[in-house]
């Protein structure tokens, strides 16, 4: 009796091995400096943990990041209200957009990925959205790295950022971010996939001051401009005395 409910054990025990991992993506939001008065681009990447016998499956997607102050000063960071949606068509991106070559929103006539908005202060949160124009979904495996997004990021806001200042920016896992594989035609989702993410950090820092030495050369540069002007007018100004005289 005992070894039977052993062999029973062992049987569960070995299933439980057997089931394979859940595959999920992996939403991670990059780390930047902004000089205090500027602006800075953080770049959301995507990775899958899938195998490649059993890849994920996305044709559409939307997303939600919002910006918080790390510290107490009430200070804001805030997404610009002028993005660049470039990447999503642009091959030299490395690595390149999820969706390039087959992206609805680069499809002419092209449309905007997303757009900041409110949740605590003006546009510290940006949806975005986009799906696959053929319908066709990509096949995500592990091993491979892409971009979702690449957004613009300002200090010029009604609070603006000291330096030593820090945001934190922060997949928001609600109903508006979801990966998917979506039947356009029948109008029903097909597989939902499940992710995580990691949060990025953006440091506020001093503005660059121009080193001494161009300061220098900026200002050798002058002198030789003053003295060509100088030297280009002495002609006119003797032609000008000799019809005085």
């Amino acid at each position: 009796m005992l070894r039977r409910l052993w062999v029973l054990c062992l049987a569960f025990l070995l299933a439980g091995f057997a089931v394979p991992a859940r595959a999920d993506l992996i939403i991670s939001i990059g780390n930047a400096s902004v000089a205090q008065g500027g602006t800075g681009t953080v770049d959301v990447l995507l990775t899958s943990t899938a195998g490649s016998q059993a890849p994920d499956l996305i044709n559409n997607y939307a997303f939600q990041l919002q910006i918080t102050n790390n510290g107490v000063d009430n200070t804001q960071l805030a997404f610009s209200a002028n993005q660049d949606f470039g990447y999503i068509s642009n091959s030299s991106f490395n690595p390149a957009y999820l969706f390039l070559g087959n992206s609805f929103d680069a499809a002419p006539p092209s449309s905007p990925v997303g757009s900041p908005g409110q949740t605590v202060y003006p546009n510290d949160t940006f949806t975005g959205a986009d799906s696959t124009y053929s319908g066709n979904p990509v096949s995500l495996s592990s091993g491979n790295t892409y971009l979702l997004a690449s957004l613009t990021v300002t200090t010029l806001t009604g609070a603006s950022p000291l330096v030593g200042d820090a945001f934190t920016i922060s997949l928001v896992p609600t109903s508006n971010t979801f990966f998917d594989n979506f039947d356009f035609n029948s109008g029903s989702e097909l597989t939902a996939t499940p992710f995580t993410s990691t949060s990025g950090t953006v440091n506020i820092v001093a503005a660059a001051v121009p080193e001494p030495s161009s300061i220098v050369t900026g200002l050798t540069a002058l002198l030789i401009l003053a003295g060509v002007h100088a030297v280009r007018h002495v002609p006119c100004r003797r032609r000008r005395l000799a019809r005085e005289r």
